[in-house]
């Protein structure tokens, strides 16, 4: 089945005009949905009040995200008060992932490039500016229908025979957007530009490994504004299959990717000695390494830290989902391997991180704006309950789950480690006995049954969830919590979760995760597979 789309260039405020004619071609066409690829309003917008006390009829749904300028502030508020600005209007958000109800899935990256911020992902939704650090975070999606981004992709005419108008200055495109279309590999990407409509040829994207007879087809569009005086194209209609269709002859004139430079990096240089602490339990990198303390390194901050999607060096072909304050990824040399359950229907590692998007040592010191304390550590819950469902569900209830956390202060980035257990080692108490003697054999301070939430008075301490799978006695099964709050007189190891796991599964050989390491091939098995288990469960869909 086929969704009809129409896309529009920077309507710039002329809402009244552009949704008259929106109206009149849905009459005719009866389209699914309607997307605007730049600015919907204009500085100082007359029609902005039109359209929230409902003079302004939208014919269909409608999609838009953040252009070249910020959006009106009575609009910011409408959105952040209601959700919904007036009937058929949706905002995307500035960098989003959202699937449509025709089961269309649109990747959004509005603004423009910050170069004035180097690390991380920008904090609000509304400013018309984006950091590279918000395109790596989108790597996460995987794939998209429509890719929607407000600048161009570096090299986009490289190889193309379509010309600009005469007397039209080429538009200077970005390598993180072309980076980020190479990792999509969208069906259709659509940007604006000022001046002119400009459709490139359709490219194909590189072979990979994993599907050696599938050559995704990108077909990029920029639309010209809405009204423009040279009478640019600035309505584009198309139909969009519900998948694809990997036996699909190629387009006619479709090219080579203009990304494959882009799309296929060098490889990158070692990180140290340790080049899997991107997803390790932190024993051996660089920030740990013995050195004379006059020497210590400070912390490292998002573009080094191997939890930030800002990093550069990001394995982000372990990601399995990306939310919007938390995501959710398989771990390096897990400690689980995909034989460790496979006779309970879990033939994948299933260790897991749930890490939070923010760059904080603890949940507690994450920044109170917003609420993004409180929408981390909800939605990190979220990523472990529907984890809890996915084990209970595919074991038959057979395997339950742990989930561990240690925070500390002086730590690098928060996050929680999932590992499935046997429901009987749980239910026996082995798992709760098994952490209380470790710790007792290293003279570490007792476990208190208690969960402290986001732990704001806490201090340093190590936190496990104990999650029982549901039976006929408890048909919700049920979790515990034990809390073990230390100090500095503490050398706490960060080992101490996995050794307690390993040893009640009989894996010690697995205690160090660097023992465990896999080829790149074995990790994009695993993940291939986890996500294929978890996609019933993925909220962020």
């Amino acid at each position: 089945m086929a969704s009809k789309i129409i896309v529009l260039g920077d309507v710039n405020g002329q809402l009244q005009q552009a949704f008259s004619k929106l109206t009149s071609l849905h009459a005719k066409n009866n389209f699914s949905l309607a997307i605007v690829t730049g600015n919907l309003f204009a500085e100082g917008d007359d029609s902005v009040s039109d359209l929230l006390e409902g003079k302004i009829s939208i014919p269909l749904s409608t999609y838009f995200t953040v252009g070249t300028r910020a959006l009106p502030s009575r609009i910011i508020e409408k959105i952040e008060k209601d959700e919904e600005i007036c009937h058929n209007l949706h905002f995307l958000g500035k960098r989003s992932t959202t699937k449509t109800s025709e089961g269309i899935r649109i990747v959004t990256l509005g603004g423009q490039l910050d170069e004035s911020i180097i690390g991380g992902m920008s904090k609000e939704q509304h400013l018309p500016f984006h950091t590279v650090g918000d395109a790596k975070a989108l790597h996460g999606a995987n794939t998209a229908d429509i890719l929607l981004t407000t600048s161009w992709p570096a090299s986009i005419r490289t190889g193309s025979k379509v010309p600009i108008p005469d007397g039209s200055a080429d538009i200077p495109g970005n390598t993180h957007i072309a980076e980020l279309c190479a990792t999509l590999k969208p069906r259709y990407h659509f940007s604006p530009s000022p001046e002119y409509f400009f459709e490139r040829e359709p490219f194909f994207h590189t072979l990979t490994q994993e599907a050696p007879d599938v050559r995704p087809v990108t077909r990029f569009i920029s639309l010209a504004a809405y009204g423009n005086p040279a009478k640019q194209k600035a309505l584009y209609a198309f139909s969009l299959q519900s998948s694809f269709d990997p036996t699909a002859p190629l387009p006619p004139g479709v090219t080579a990717s203009p990304f494959l430079s882009s799309s296929n990096p060098k490889k990158r240089p070692a990180l140290e000695a340790d080049p899997y602490s991107r997803y390790g339990n932190h024993g051996g990198n660089k920030y740990q390494q013995k050195r004379p303390r006059r020497d210590r390194l400070p912390p490292p901050g998002p573009g080094e830290c191997f939890f930030c999607l800002s990093n550069p060096n990001l394995a982000t072909h372990l990601i399995s989902s990306i939310g919007d304050d938390a995501y959710l990824t398989i771990a390096k040399g897990p400690l689980t391997t995909s034989e460790t359950n496979a006779a309970l229907g879990i033939d994948y590692p299933a260790h897991a991180l749930i890490i939070p998007l923010t760059h904080s040592p603890t949940l507690a010191t994450i920044t109170e704006e917003d609420d993004s304390r409180v929408k981390t550590f909800s939605e990190m819950n979220k990523f472990k309950e529907a984890l809890q469902s996915m084990i209970g569900k595919k074991s038959g209830n057979k395997l339950g789950a742990v989930t561990y956390e240690i925070s500390k202060g002086n730590g690098v980035h928060d996050h929680w480690q999932f590992i499935p257990m046997p429901e009987e080692t749980i239910r026996k108490g082995l798992v709760e006995a098994g952490f209380r003697v470790e710790a007792e054999n290293l003279s570490y301070p007792a476990f208190e049954v208690r969960d402290p939430g986001i732990a704001q008075n806490e201090g340093d301490f190590f936190r496990v969830w104990i999650w029982t799978p549901p039976s006929e006695e408890e048909p919700e099964g049920n979790t515990k919590c034990l809390i073990m709050p230390f100090d500095g007189s503490i050398r706490f190891s960060l080992q101490f979760g996995r050794i307690v796991l390993a040893k009640l599964l009989g894996l010690n050989h697995r205690t160090q995760w660097r023992d465990c390491s896999q080829t790149e091939d074995e990790e994009k098995k695993d993940i291939e597979a986890f996500k294929a288990a978890f996609k019933e469960f993925d909220f962020t869909l």
